[in-house]
């Protein structure tokens, strides 16, 4: 018996015992499709999430900035900030939510971002019900800032979560530093 034949009936034995040989074609791209879709929606998740942290941390250093801005009693905001800018409020109440919108490079837009400042006269008052404003000179300020910031991906995000948006919140109690007393 020659090689080439054994080799025949060593397939033709394979062919009997293990039935014919599977068709490979489209394999790939089946095995493509059921590992890529898992892939893409962790791939999109992975964005989304990241996203979502930039924005509360960009928030809670607005919301630093914009306290350390409000104790100091100034209504000018700082020159690093106004410089080529128009429109600049020229009242510390409403440059507090200008500058956490300009300190963030335009990450935190000012139509969702809702800024609430309470002020109380001392640290036994802060218990009660403050009243709203920065506040004068030595008293107790908090901070309340909410920033609604929409999913980058939509429609897949309003899906899953049951909305297009999630709402970060930042909150931070200071001390007024001596001053004279702010017009507005």
């Amino acid at each position: 018996m020659t090689a080439q034949a054994s080799q025949r009936r060593y397939r033709g034995l394979l062919h009997l015992r293990f039935g014919p040989r599977l068709d490979r074609r489209g394999a790939a791209a089946t095995e493509f499709a059921l590992v890529a879709i898992p892939f893409f929606i962790v791939i999109i998740a992975i964005m989304e999430v990241a996203w979502q942290l930039a924005t509360g941390f960009a928030l809670d250093h607005a919301a630093l900035r914009a306290s350390r801005y409000g104790i100091t009693g100034s209504d000018t905001p700082p020159s690093w900030l106004t410089t080529g800018q128009q429109n600049v409020p020229t009242c510390r109440s409403q440059n507090i939510p200008w500058l956490v919108t300009r300190s963030t490079n335009g990450l935190i837009n000012a139509s969702r971002l809702t800024v609430a400042t309470t002020n109380w006269s001392s640290v036994s008052g802060s218990t009660g019900n403050g009243t709203a404003g920065a506040g004068a000179a030595g008293q107790i300020v908090s901070y309340a800032l909410t920033y609604r910031q929409p999913f980058i991906t939509g429609i897949v995000a309003a899906t899953l979560f049951g909305s297009d948006s999630f709402t970060h919140q930042a909150f931070l109690i200071v001390k007024n530093e001596p001053f004279e007393n702010a017009s507005c």
